[in-house]
């Protein structure tokens, strides 16, 4: 009888001793990512192998610049628009093909696939929890939902080396590590990928005031609280700008080195103006990119009939300067307001899952446009339905904006879908946030509120939605002569 009981008093040690190494990858994050990681190659390695069209192509093409007759340098890289940063990976990717003897295209949907599932799989559930502190880690299910949900709707992008899905990897890794306010480690790690991600996508610009404003923000919180002293706080402060000064060094010197100034942002030496670059984003509602007998060629632009009559009656027929453009706001806020709302609607249409449409129907997927309006009402109605709001406790809800900062500076412009990643990945992760109350109450005529509200302004939004995204399939316009260089995968 004590020898039995000492057996399984002992068998009981030996598993609580053996199971946290045995089930370690079994956690969660790292079984999702495995998993998530394995789908989205399948997926990649399922796809045809296409050439790298267009901006694919360039980048793929400055990859090359950093090696001069064998010698390896970043200050070799001395291209006047983009960042150096994703044509290092580039490099990287190409040399890592030739050492393994793979095609250009295979290396490219390993390292996007990889992408794919750190963003689903670590990345979109660690925003969440950094908004919801209080909430449980995601499961394994939610984790390979969000990434599944990647796949399928941006699966087009898996087989290019596009910049889109690096630049919304490492937003991610900010808004992560900056969520750590008091951990030096972590804010060292958001510095450099704030400067990473800015070097990758100019665009992303306001995601640095609104760092420094997180950072703000969080310190207020802290009032009348237990933190961290003020040189501790200076230590973590400082980190970050030293992350961020070394990944943008590299750009300052070359722009020095070729162009003459010390500025980090890519592109600060073209001469347009920004009156120029957003002009034509006037008399258009979206834009998409079409491929025609193996080559990007037409160009589809989903005319806006009030703006081209606006840019018809200035001077030339388009806007030459900055002071100019914020002029239009001003005389014509009617059209520029409408121009914006429907930039923002069609940018979220996902009518195509790859920069490059193969379909000059202007319909694209029907199944996956109702689905992605869903998926967007579901994320509104999370945000905007109080009762939905209280059962996830108290967050730091301004991280969502934060992630949205990055899509405004693309708004004006001749907007692809691409350019509202950031939100798209947002309404995902909202959309699979769990906790939901009941939409019918317990008892009474008031147990159909909920529901009756819900129902009339989703009716609403579906109206709105379909309004706008009809009117834009109804002004495509096709341009032939789209002609860029193109370079083999």
């Amino acid at each position: 009888m004590v020898g039995n009981q000492f057996t399984r008093r002992h068998d009981v040690r030996v598993g609580v001793s053996l199971r946290p190494s045995a089930l370690r990858w079994m956690r969660p994050a790292p079984f999702a990512l495995c998993i998530g990681f394995a789908g989205a190659l399948a997926v990649a390695m399922l796809q045809r192998e296409q050439p790298f069209y267009t901006d694919s192509g360039g980048y793929w093409e400055l990859g090359t610049t950093f090696s001069v007759l064998g010698h390896f340098s970043l200050l070799n890289f001395h291209d006047q628009l983009k960042g150096y940063s994703w044509p290092l990976v580039t490099y990287g990717l190409q040399t890592l093909s030739s050492d393994l003897a793979w095609t250009a295209s295979a290396t490219v949907k390993g390292f996007n696939a990889l992408m794919f599932a750190v963003v689903g799989a670590l990345l979109g559930p660690a925003l969440a929890k950094a908004v919801w502190p209080a909430q449980p880690r995601w499961g394994i299910s939610r984790r390979l939902a969000l990434t599944a949900l990647l796949i399928v709707f941006w699966r087009g992008f898996m087989n290019i080396p596009l910049s889109d899905f690096p630049a919304l990897t490492m937003a991610l890794v900010t808004l992560v590590a900056i969520a750590r306010i008091d951990n030096p480690g972590w804010m060292l790690l958001a510095g450099v990928a704030l400067g990473v991600t800015i070097n990758i996508r100019v665009s992303y610009l306001p995601l640095m005031p609104a760092v420094l404003v997180l950072i703000a923000w969080e310190w207020f919180d802290q009032r009348g609280a237990a933190h961290a002293s003020t040189a501790h706080r200076l230590l973590c402060v400082g980190l970050l700008v030293l992350g961020f000064a070394v990944a943008s060094l590299p750009q300052s010197l070359s722009a020095h080195r070729y162009f003459k100034t010390w500025s980090f942002l890519a592109g600060a030496t073209q001469p347009e103006s920004e009156g120029e670059f957003y002009g034509p984003g006037i008399g258009v509602q979206s834009y998409d990119a079409f491929l025609s007998e193996g080559e990007v060629k037409i160009e589809g632009k989903y005319l806006y009939p009030e703006g081209q009559r606006l840019l018809e009656r200035l001077p030339g027929g388009k806007v030459t300067s900055t002071s100019q453009y914020l002029g239009l706001y001003e005389n014509h806020p009617l059209v520029m307001g409408g121009m914006l709302v429907r930039h923002v609607i069609n940018g979220l249409d996902p009518l195509h899952d790859s920069p490059y449409a193969e379909s000059t129907n202007g319909i694209g997927r029907t199944w996956g446009r109702i689905a992605g309006f869903l998926l967007l009402f579901v994320a509104l109605l999370r945000v905007m339905w109080p009762e939905a709001r209280r059962m996830l406790g108290r967050g730091r809800l301004r991280y969502l904006p934060t992630l949205v900062l990055c899509c405004v500076l693309t708004w004006p412009t001749q907007v692809e879908r691409r350019y509202m990643l950031p939100v798209y990945v947002l309404v995902y992760v909202l959309a699979l946030t769990p906790k939901w109350p009941k939409v019918f109450g317990d008892a009474g005529a008031r147990r159909y509120r909920a529901a009756v509200l819900i129902g009339a302004a989703f009716m609403v939004y579906a109206a709105v939605v379909w309004y706008m995204t009809s009117d834009a399939l109804n002004h495509l316009e096709l341009v032939n002569g789209l002609t860029r260089e193109i370079v083999q995968g």
